[in-house]
């Protein structure tokens, strides 16, 4: 061994053994174990850490490396749990995976059902929260005080909390606490700035290479329940289209229609087929009843817009840019379940 991981291995049991005379967090510890690692920039490093079933007490394990291997550090007191009682504990019952042997337990799953409920797949949302996670941790991401300050105005404005008690109610009926919200904050916070980190500089070439996705069509249009009764007002108003508006205005005061009249529509949120009806219509013209839903919809094309890399494109950009990120970190990533039997699929089943 030599002198380099000598001295590398010396900090981090020193670290050991002070987070355990501390009584550290894991938020605390991972905030030292990150000036650890600056110290000591020649080694790979990682920290992993558990919470004991029974008590509160956590425990930390540092991972160092060099061309020969992995070195596992770990430091136990005396009072403590002895390592081998601590291999045969069954496996924590709030432990609901581990991704890259970074536990998620089911209070953040839990947590984590608000910002999931409207996507197709719960499993996937809890890799891509811990993937997350990790990233922000490991790049060292660090939420200012002002940063905090502006997500607590924002959360606040949203949900119209103006006074100290309003937000202390809220927090009383979601049984939360302000050192709890926080942390909530700040982790949204971290996550926005590690979405912008990873697409930072690649926004242009993407847009490029996708350049047709973002072309848009401006339409109105109107739903009608049968295909019947869609190509038969097609048909009428086709040969004169101004009548448009007139009919949407009918079918709202008689038929209590709903829905927006006007949208504007990019390519590549459609599906193939509605697409090519679309941007193959003549501007001002109908396009043939498009499927939609159960029913059908009557459109108007009213103009066409071309690709911009503006201000609002660009947050999409950084969005397909995430998501390939996620996408790639899921497939490289170590998974391990603990909901269900060994013969489950590796991911739990959709979420309808």
């Amino acid at each position: 061994m030599n002198e380099s991981l000598s001295a590398a291995v010396r900090d981090a049991l020193t670290s050991l053994v002070k987070w355990r005379e501390e009584h550290l967090e894991p938020e605390q510890a991972q905030e030292s174990f990150q000036l650890l690692k600056a110290r000591h920039p020649g080694h790979w490093m990682n920290m992993v850490w558990e919470q004991e079933t029974y008590g509160s007490t956590v425990h930390y394990d540092i991972l160092v490396a060099d061309d020969a291997g992995t070195y596992s550090l770990s430091y136990c007191a005396d009072e403590e749990i002895p390592w081998p009682a601590r291999g045969l504990q069954r496996v924590n019952e709030s432990l609901v995976l581990r991704v890259n042997d970074d536990p998620v337990f089911i209070t953040q799953a839990i947590t984590s059902l608000d910002h999931a409920w409207s996507t197709l797949h719960i499993g996937r949302h809890l890799i891509n929260m811990s993937l997350i996670d990790q990233e922000i941790r490991n790049s060292g991401l660090v939420v200012t005080d002002e940063e905090l300050a502006e997500a607590l105005h924002d959360f606040r404005t949203k949900r119209r909390l103006f006074s100290v008690e309003d937000v202390e109610r809220w927090m009383a009926e979601h049984g939360t606490t302000q050192v709890q919200l926080e942390q909530h904050l700040r982790e949204d916070v971290s996550r926005r700035k590690l979405r912008h980190k990873v697409a930072a500089g690649r926004e242009e070439a993407w847009f490029q290479r996708h350049r047709a996705d973002f072309e848009r069509v401006q339409v109105a249009r109107l739903y009608v329940p049968s295909r019947e009764e869609a190509w038969r007002l097609y048909e009428q108003l086709r040969e004169a289209p101004g009548r448009f508006l007139e009919l949407a205005q009918v079918s709202f005061l008689e038929r209590g229609g709903a829905g927006n009249l006007f949208a504007t529509l990019r390519r590549g949120e459609l599906e193939p087929e509605q697409a090519e009806r679309l941007f193959s219509t003549e501007q001002g013209r109908m396009a043939e009843p498009v499927p939609s839903g159960e029913g059908y919809e009557l459109v108007r094309v009213l103009r066409f817009l071309p690709a911009r890399l503006d201000e609002a494109t660009c947050e999409q950009v950084r969005d397909q840019l995430f998501e390939e990120w996620l996408a790639e970190g899921r497939r490289r990533a170590r998974v391990e379940w603990f909901w269900g039997a060994a013969e489950a699929a590796e991911l739990p089943a959709l979420s309808l």
